[in-house]
């Protein structure tokens, strides 16, 4: 297991308050440029047009957990 999966299954088993806490921490220590506001407030208006006009399909929460951990997968 390499050490990123094994830091990530330990994360894991913290409490999920804990784990939304380090979430914010990790992105805020991106910096400002990692982020850009208008950038991702037109992308979320283009996703919700294409849900809107039915190009898209909603996922549900454990679709969209499954999709996420498909690629590290053999």
């Amino acid at each position: 297991m390499s050490a990123t999966a094994h830091l990530s299954a330990r994360l894991l088993e913290m409490p999920s308050c804990d784990r939304a806490a380090l979430a914010v921490d990790l992105i805020d220590s991106l910096g400002e440029t990692a982020w850009d506001e208008g950038e991702l407030s037109a992308l979320a208006d283009e996703r919700d047009a294409e849900m809107e006009g039915g190009a898209v399909k909603a996922l549900s929460y454990d679709e969209f957990m499954a999709g996420l951990r498909r690629p590290s997968q053999p």
